[in-house]
C-alpha cells in the first residue's frame, strides 16, 4: 500500500512539474524567436505556432506578450547572475592563492568582472543579446511586468555592486561622498558607481554593431573604460597594473585594455 507521502500520477505536484516544464520549454522557443528575429519578432501568435499550441492557451501561461517577455528577460538575468556569483568566488580563491595584498585584490576581482561582462556576448549570447536588445527597444514590457524583473536585475547588479564596495573598503577605491538621486534621496555609492560601470561596458560591446566599423573592439574599449573609472574612483595606477596582471588568467578572453599610461 503506497504511502500518504508519496505523490501518485495525478497528484498536485506531478502536475505542476509538468506544467513548469511545459512553461520552460515555451521560453525556450521564445528565446529561438528572439535569436531568429529580435524582441520585436517575439510575439504570442508567432509562439503559438512555434509551439504548435492554439493563441489563447499561451495565456494560461503569461497573461501578455508583456509577462512573456518578463519572464524570459527573468531567466536569462538568473542565468548571468548564476554566472557572475560562481565566478567570484573563484576569484576569491585566485587572490588568495596568489598572496596578493587587499588592495591590489580588489581591484583584481573589478578587473575580473569587466573581463567577465565583456566575455558575456560570446559565452551567454542568448542571455546578454536580449538584455542589449531590451535596452534599446521601447515599451516592450509594462511597468508592472518590469518591476517582477527588478529582484533579478539587482541580483546580478549585487556583484559588481559587492565588489566596488570591499575595494572601497580597503582603500583600493576612493569612498566618496553621498549622493543623491534626481529627487535628492541618497543613493548608494556603489550602486551609483555599478550603473555608470555596467551601462558604460553595455555602450562599448554595442559600437561593434557599427556598420561603419571602428579602429578598435567592444571589448578593448570595455577595458580602457574600466581601467578610467576605477582611475577615476581613486585607483592608484601602479596597483592597477599589477592587478590587471593579476587577474589576466582568471578568465580565458582576450585583453581587455592596453596598458594604464
Amino acid at each position: 500500500m503506497p504511502s500518504e507521502n508519496v505523490a501518485t500520477s495525478d497528484s498536485p505536484d506531478r502536475r505542476t512539474r509538468k506544467r513548469e516544464a511545459r512553461r520552460d520549454h515555451l521560453l525556450d522557443l521564445a528565446a529561438d524567436l528572439v535569436d531568429e528575429h529580435g524582441v520585436d519578432g517575439l510575439t504570442m501568435a508567432a509562439l503559438a505556432d512555434a509551439a504548435d499550441y492554439a493563441p489563447a492557451s499561451l495565456y494560461t501561461y503569461f497573461s501578455s506578450r508583456s509577462a512573456l517577455v518578463a519572464a524570459l528577460q527573468q531567466r536569462a538575468l538568473q542565468v548571468l547572475g548564476g554566472v557572475a556569483s560562481d565566478a567570484a568566488e573563484a576569484w576569491d580563491r585566485a587572490a588568495g592563492a596568489a598572496g596578493l595584498e587587499p588592495e591590489t585584490a580588489a581591484l583584481a576581482r573589478l578587473c575580473a568582472f569587466s573581463d567577465l561582462f565583456l566575455a558575456a556576448p560570446g559565452r551567454h549570447r542568448r542571455e546578454f543579446r536580449l538584455q542589449q536588445q531590451l535596452l534599446v527597444t521601447p515599451d516592450v514590457e509594462e511597468a508592472a511586468d518590469a518591476g517582477t524583473v527588478v529582484p533579478a536585475a539587482m541580483d546580478v547588479l549585487g556583484v559588481p555592486m559587492r565588489l566596488l564596495a570591499e575595494a572601497a573598503a580597503v582603500g583600493a577605491l576612493r569612498p566618496d561622498g553621498p549622493v543623491a538621486d534626481p529627487i535628492g534621496e541618497p543613493v548608494d555609492v556603489a550602486l551609483v558607481r555599478t550603473l555608470a560601470w555596467v551601462v558604460a561596458l553595455n555602450g562599448a560591446l554595442m559600437t561593434d554593431g557599427l556598420v561603419t566599423g571602428l579602429p578598435t573592439t567592444g571589448v578593448a574599449l570595455g577595458g580602457q573604460l574600466t581601467d578610467a573609472l576605477l582611475a577615476g574612483w581613486g585607483a592608484d595606477p601602479d596597483r592597477l597594473r599589477t592587478a590587471r596582471s593579476a587577474s589576466a588568467s582568471w578568465i580565458d578572453v582576450e585583453p581587455t585594455s592596453e596598458e594604464i599610461p
